[in-house]
């Protein structure tokens, strides 16, 4: 587990990363932003559970502490959070 728990969210190609400080707030507002798009009913259901539901903050922490980012696809576009502060991309 992180200390800082900063995480970077980002939907390639439509809009620039954000960091926050990762918390049930930040992820019920990722929610918000995104459950009114286009998207099948088990996308939906998938998202909301991710990132609303009652263990979403610990099942991002434990994705992440297993993988490099978490890839919630929606409609045609993909959610993606990591940690803000990973070296992936700098240079060794």
């Amino acid at each position: 587990m992180r200390a800082d728990h900063e995480i970077r969210v980002e939907v390639p190609d439509v809009r620039p990363p954000l960091v926050r400080t990762l918390s049930p707030d930040v992820l019920d507002s990722l929610w918000n932003s995104i459950c009114c798009r286009p998207m099948s009913p088990l996308q939906r259901e998938i998202l909301e559970r991710a990132l609303a539901g009652p263990c979403a903050e610990r099942n991002v922490i434990r994705h992440l502490a297993a993988n490099p980012y978490l890839a919630l696809p929606f409609g045609d576009c993909e959610l993606r959070i990591s940690w803000a502060n990973t070296a992936e991309g700098e240079p060794a």
